[in-house]
């Protein structure tokens, strides 16, 4: 029985043992954890974020038919696109092709119909631009010819002063004028002359006729003779009349009719140039309208017979680039499913992706507060969570200038940066979409004090605090951060204990309106002031019992002198005296 209650009590006094180390070493590892030391030494200011991986190059299959288009035939979403394929033009996508087929036909007949009537314009300006020369030619002849009736008529000098101006009030009158020449000229003088040669004539048969009377009467000549001078002198008497008559019928009417006439002429033909002028301008115009209008017809059936010819020819997509097939998802507006034969596609959607794996890249959204830590070319770090055991090195290709768009519907609070982070070199078992997390290696800070950033407190007027491991408050100036530190610029020095979790500030406002926080750093502030104050006080009186004794050495110098300057004269009085006695 001592033996079984002495083993009892040894198993018990061991567990005992067992229990109080083992809240020894909790307690041990409650407070190494509790308190953090602050330690100087290299930090690396990294940017971590998530995205999904996709392709630097990407070679979209879009439709590019202007109309809805149904597949027909689609490659196999998943198939290995080769170079080989792309050299022997594999069909990828072939679209439905009898209504295109059918409106090719169409704009072949529209394309040759605007073709012919586009001909039909250019002869037709052609004759329109002939006639307009033949027409404006005969108008400027009948102008010359119009002019030189004139001058035909009155002579060049008055011709030429009568040119241009309106036509004279008198016609009748210019006869009389000395200018007056050519046709008019000669008629006046033609019937000036028939009177005069008449009015000669009819003195001489006058004469003459005297002259047989006399001749009758004594007998010389027969009675027939004398009626023939009689008749001589009225047939003369009746030329000059007659001569008289032209003359003045010329003078009041023929002129002035034939001048009448010729003016009229010339203005008529010279109006009737302008007139032709215009008509030929208007009827070229009309021409070339149009002629332009038939050419653009033409254009227009011609650049719809080109993009149907290019539809028909776009109704086949083949192979241009190597790459894998990956079906591109419609948008859920369009209400068609997922891409597969049968299905009607639309102008310029994307039908199919065939992205380069050998160029890959993770797309992450920065957060406007660190987006100005990084640039392009920085080093990174890639995970991909489909290959846990595996990091790739990469660095940042590209980073946008302005926030993303796609965004700020759901969160518009948010601002991001959509960012590009390519692979140094890929893996082939990498694929668009798979997700991934980045660490943007933007700075490598050496010989730094930092700190765990939870170890941080902030209140509001944005002052940052420490608690040391006796739970005071130390204010702290900050600098850069990364995920879990952040570097400390002032107010901890190395080696020094802080606590990992401290209290929160206790903002709490006394009668005065000053906080409790604050109320502890005044009185910091005052106690460090009042020891400067004593240490300047304990410098001044250092330096005024300095000054004391320096001037009590000064005054015991002094003292000195005198009293040796005192002997040195009583020596010599003395002296004087015994002389003085010898010599009496």
């Amino acid at each position: 029985m001592n033996t079984v209650g002495s083993n009892r009590l040894g198993i018990i006094f061991f567990c005992a043992l067992l229990l109080l180390f083992s809240a020894c070493k909790k307690d041990e590892t409650r407070q190494a954890q509790d308190f953090y030391q602050v330690a100087l030494g290299n930090l690396d200011i990294s940017v971590v974020e998530s995205g999904a991986l996709e392709t630097l190059v990407s070679n979209d299959i879009v439709q590019n038919i202007r109309r809805m288009a149904k597949i027909l035939e689609i490659v196999d979403e998943g198939t290995m696109i080769t170079a080989e394929d792309v050299k022997n033009e594999r069909v990828l996508i072939r679209f439905e092709t009898k209504e295109i087929e059918d409106t090719l036909f169409e704009h072949q007949t529209a394309f040759e119909n605007a073709e012919s009537s586009f001909t039909q314009g250019e002869e037709s300006l052609i004759i329109q631009t002939s006639d307009n020369e033949t027409s404006l030619r005969n108008a400027e002849l009948a102008v010359v010819y119009a002019e030189n009736d004139l001058r035909k008529l009155v002579g060049d000098r008055m011709a030429d002063r009568f040119a241009g101006t309106e036509k004279p009030s008198d016609i009748a009158a210019l006869l009389d004028d000395p200018e007056l020449g050519g046709q008019a000229r000669q008629d006046l003088t033609t019937l000036g002359s028939d009177i005069e040669l008449a009015q000669i004539r009819l003195n001489r048969a006058s004469q003459k006729l005297e002259y047989t009377r006399k001749l009758y009467e004594k007998q010389f000549v027969s009675k027939n003779e004398l009626e023939t001078d009689e008749l001589e002198l009225e047939t003369q008497k009746k030329t000059l009349v007659t001569a008289k008559g032209k003359y003045d019928i010329f003078r009041r009417y023929d002129f002035i009719t034939n001048f009448h006439r010729v003016w009229a002429t010339l203005i008529n033909s010279k109006e009737s140039l302008i007139r032709t002028k215009a008509v030929n301008r208007s009827r070229l115009v009309s021409a070339e309208a149009v002629l332009r209008s038939r050419r653009q017809n033409l254009l227009r059936a011609t650049t719809r017979l080109e993009e149907t010819k290019k539809a028909l020819e776009n109704c086949t997509i083949r192979a241009t680039a190597p790459g894998l097939v990956v079906y591109e998802t419609p948008p859920r507006w369009m209400n068609t499913g997922p891409i597969r034969p049968g299905v009607e596609t639309r102008h310029r959607q994307t039908i199919i992706k065939l992205p380069d794996l050998g160029q890959m890249a993770v797309k992450v959204n920065i957060h406007e507060s660190q987006v100005d830590l990084i640039s392009v070319g920085m080093p990174a770090i890639i995970s991909v969570d489909a290959m846990p055991n595996q990091t790739f090195t990469g660095k940042v290709n590209k980073k946008a200038l302005l926030p993303s768009s796609q965004n700020q519907w759901l969160t518009p609070d948010v601002k991001v940066y959509e960012t590009l982070v390519s692979f140094d070199q890929s893996d082939p078992n990498l694929r668009p979409g798979m997700n991934a997390s980045v660490e943007i290696v933007a700075e490598q800070l050496r010989d730094v004090l930092y700190v765990p950033s939870q170890s941080v407190r902030s209140n509001a007027s944005g002052e940052h605090y420490c608690f040391k491991e006796e739970g005071k408050p130390v204010r702290v100036e900050l600098g850069k951060r990364n995920q879990s530190f952040v570097v400390v610029l002032s107010g901890l020095a190395q080696g020094e204990q802080i606590l990992m979790a401290p209290p929160p500030l206790v903002e709490s406002k006394s009668q005065n309106g000053d906080s409790e926080l604050e109320k502890i750093m005044a009185a910091q502030e005052q106690a460090k002031a009042a020891k400067q104050r004593e240490s300047a006080k304990t410098e001044e009186n250092k330096k005024e019992e300095g000054a004391a004794e320096a001037k009590n050495e000064s005054d015991t110098k002094d003292t000195k002198e005198d009293e040796a300057l005192t002997t040195d004269k009583s020596s010599n009085e003395g002296t004087d005296g015994g002389e003085d006695t010898k010599a009496n």
